[in-house]
């Protein structure tokens, strides 16, 4: 029997807008640069947080990040002293160009996300869903 190609997604997605950040992982450092001034000292490339479910997310950001780049994500709390909401690596899956900004829409997969990220994913996501009455939220 042939397959369709139609990706089912097995977990529910959530449409949010939070403040990100994003950065190449160490392994792929030395393959993927950008210009000076794209990213802080340590790396991290601000973004928004637009898409959030159980196994990745997507966020849109005016630098291109090219499909199957490891990186990282942390969701900073609001209070830059407390600890991220979470941090988690993950791997470039799709990539499309929004507009003329540019700006690019990146979905990524969590790659092995360890057991602090794994109860983090698991918080927010039961967060989301106290929050999900079919409207888009701003946490």
């Amino acid at each position: 029997m042939a397959q369709s190609g139609l990706i089912v997604r097995r977990s529910t997605r959530h449409e949010i807008v939070l403040p990100a950040k994003v950065r190449v992982a160490p392994e792929h450092a030395q393959e993927i640069r950008f210009a000076k001034g794209v990213t802080n000292a340590e790396g991290w490339i601000d973004c928004d947080l637009v898409d959030f479910a159980l196994g990745g997310a997507a966020v849109v950001t005016g630098c291109l990040l090219p499909r199957g780049a490891a990186i990282e994500m942390l969701l900073p709390e609001s209070d830059e002293s407390s600890p991220p909401i979470l941090r988690v690596r993950c791997r470039v899956m799709r990539v499309q160009m929004t507009d003329r900004r540019p700006a690019y829409l990146i979905g990524f997969a969590f790659v092995s996300p360890d057991d602090q990220a794994t109860r983090s994913i698991e918080a927010l996501l039961d967060r989301l869903e106290g929050l999900d009455d079919g409207t888009e939220h701003t946490c």
